[in-house]
């Protein structure tokens, strides 16, 4: 069902950060919806980046960059690390989100379910175990358009990014807050996730789990995801 003219959502994008919509959030944007991209540090690969010095400043920046969008409240999609933020999000700025879509999300350790390192993976196989289908073209040339000097760096930052968020086990206490999430909310996790496996989704809750899908699930199964927000995010 398409969505009011205007209507907008924010995404927050995984570990090898945003190439661009994937076919899930693209189906979105058929059906009408706006989707904004705050710009967090590190994650744009531009040069200067400088990690905050803790969690604590990445919240801020986060802050910082959804209110610079100038939009809200509205639904917020987290994909991996993005989940992470986007359910914090939802827990200290309640009236910024009113619905809130989780695809695998890190913050939460299962020590029964540790996942692959992404970071232990030798630099040129990184991506792979981040997909169950294989990677998408677009991730392999992330940031091509800077030139084959430049475009290396830029990846490399998005790395240095991510990694300050979630090294070594991803855990960053939301499973002791996740009880303040008072917006409805949708779990998805892929069935194959390598890197934080489907056995840690029983933490966050009711789920749903795709089948066929890896870590980053929305450019694994996009149909079936973007099947299930449409669901949830009606109109």
């Amino acid at each position: 069902m398409p969505a009011e003219p205007g209507q907008t959502l924010i995404y927050l994008p995984g570990l090898a950060g945003d190439p661009g919509s994937s076919p899930a959030l693209a189906a979105l944007e058929a059906d009408g919806w706006t989707v904004a991209r705050p710009q967090l540090p590190g994650f744009d690969g531009e040069s200067g980046f400088r990690c905050p010095d803790d969690y604590l400043g990445w919240l801020t920046a986060l802050w910082d960059a959804v209110d610079a969008t100038g939009v809200g409240p509205c639904p917020v999609v987290g994909a991996s690390v993005g989940g992470m933020l986007a359910a914090d999000l939802a827990v200290f700025r309640p009236e910024a989100v009113s619905r809130l879509v989780l695809l695998a999300p890190f913050g939460i350790f299962d020590a029964d379910h540790p996942g692959i390192d992404p970071y232990a993976v030798p630099t040129a196989k990184r991506l792979e175990p981040l997909f169950e289908r294989g990677v998408p073209e677009v991730f392999r040339t992330r940031f091509a358009h800077k030139g084959d000097t430049e475009a290396p760096v830029s990846r490399y930052l998005t790395d240095i990014a991510a990694a300050s968020l979630i090294w070594p086990v991803g855990d960053r206490g939301l499973a002791h807050r996740i009880h303040r999430i008072t917006c409805p909310r949708l779990v998805l996790w892929g069935a194959a996730d390598q890197i934080v496996p489907v056995g840690t989704a029983a933490a966050w809750g009711e789920h749903q789990v795709i089948e066929g899908a890896g870590h980053l699930l929305e450019w694994d199964q996009p149909e079936a995801v973007a099947a299930a927000m449409r669901s949830f995010l009606g109109r």
